[in-house]
């Protein structure tokens, strides 16, 4: 795969996040930038997610989380979307062949066409013996529903054990929803990076993310480099983690 080369990054070891999440934004306003198509944009897109990969990996970060399409996304039905798709099915295929790392799909993936929903759930379930970095992928994503899903989850098991509904208001608990929510048997996420320069999360992790750091880069993601990462983790080893005191 083409990839941008350099260094190795200065940035390792202590004080750095242990789970990195990116927002991969910035694609279409690549190509309408290079006056092309916007499956070109996607595909170098996909080029750049194996460059992060390999920079995260040598920076010793444990976890990564990736949200390269949400559940609005899908709601556009175009061609410029399906192209997204395909481009996302074929990068999750890559990153399973590399043998590297193991996938996580979450988002409601039943959106998507039964082809491509069984051809990225069989990439990942291939890396599940994996012992490398955990990469995470956020496919037809929504925070909205993420916690939605979590408490419906949670009522559906209490209604299973016969819980009086009385019972269920009075013992629910911020943790028991945590618990059923995306990513978490996961490190909690510590760093957001969003391309493009826009500075919003656009309902990503709305509940992970209440502790997280922010990071907003002005480069749109096919032109992120290894320096635009490393200045991303060099502004959050400069800060202090208050965790909302």
């Amino acid at each position: 795969m083409p990839g941008v080369d350099g260094p190795p990054s200065p940035l390792t070891g202590v004080g750095l996040p242990r789970h990195v999440a990116v927002i991969v934004d910035g694609n279409r306003r690549w190509a309408r930038a290079h006056r092309t198509d916007p499956a070109v944009a996607y595909r170098c897109g996909g080029d750049r997610v194996h460059d992060l990969l390999n920079w995260c990996e040598e920076s010793g970060i444990g976890v990564v989380t990736l949200w390269p399409l949400s559940a609005d996304n899908l709601r556009r039905d175009s061609g410029d979307v399906r192209a997204l798709v395909k481009v996302i099915a074929d990068v999750v295929g890559e990153l399973a062949d590399t043998g590297r790392w193991q996938l996580h799909l979450f988002g409601n993936t039943a959106l998507l066409r039964r082809a491509v929903q069984r051809r990225i759930r069989s990439a990942a379930r291939r890396t599940g013996a994996v012992s490398g970095m955990t990469v995470n992928i956020a496919v037809a994503y929504d925070g909205h529903e993420d916690i939605t899903s979590a408490v419906r989850a949670l009522l559906a098991e209490h209604a299973g054990r016969g819980t009086a509904v009385a019972d269920i208001v009075n013992g629910l608990t911020s943790d028991q929803i945590a618990g059923h929510l995306s990513l978490t048997d996961q490190p909690p996420v510590d760093l957001i990076i969003r391309t493009s320069g826009e500075q919003r999360l656009s309902g990503f992790l709305p509940w992970q993310s209440a502790y997280s750091e922010f990071y907003f880069c002005d480069v749109n993601w096919p032109d992120f480099t290894r320096a635009d990462f490393d200045a991303a983790l060099l502004s959050y080893t400069r800060r202090t983690r208050r965790y909302g005191q």
